[in-house]
């Protein structure tokens, strides 16, 4: 097991002088070495740095806003999409309206429409896959700094389960 890091190694680590020059592009970084600190150089990290917790959460509330505006360009998009694969059925059903046409006609236009409609479902599955992506990438980024959070304030980060065979 290795030896705590010292205040001077994670100084060093940081390229700061002290904590108080810690900058909120760091923040990850010193949290990310958190759990290999000295207890006590992390409460004097922290405490020379009262603004963590802050920072943390602003940082969140950037990667909320992130999220939200690709959700909401993704929603635009397959808004979009929707919008003129219906145009263009509503048009081949325009079409299939006519009485000159010939059976190999009707059964063609037939057939686009339902390609249209499969293309539709495909973007709908395509669709449901990046909501639930960005739904487990927001879930992780929260995990994390939260995470972070817990053990540089002391708190234990460690999952257990309990063995049920011995019920």
């Amino acid at each position: 097991m290795s030896r705590p890091l010292t205040e001077q190694k994670v100084l060093r680590k940081l390229d700061i002088e002290d904590f108080r020059h810690l900058t909120k592009d760091k923040v990850i970084t010193m949290a990310s070495m958190l759990d290999k600190m000295d207890p006590e150089v992390a409460k004097k990290a922290l405490e020379q740095f009262p603004e963590f917790s802050n920072t943390a959460k602003e940082m969140l509330v950037g990667y909320k806003d992130t999220l939200d505006k690709g959700l909401d360009s993704n929603k635009e998009s397959v808004q979009s999409y929707y919008d003129s694969c219906r145009s263009i059925i509503e048009v081949l059903q325009k079409q299939l309206d006519s009485e000159s046409l010939l059976f190999e006609e009707k059964k063609y236009i037939i057939d686009k429409m339902l390609e249209i409609s499969r293309m539709m479902g495909e973007k709908d599955s395509e669709n449901k896959k990046f909501i639930a992506t960005m739904a487990i990438v927001g879930a992780a980024a929260v995990g994390i700094v939260t995470a972070m959070l817990a053990s540089s304030l002391g708190g234990n980060t460690k999952i257990e389960t309990n063995d049920t065979d011995e019920l």
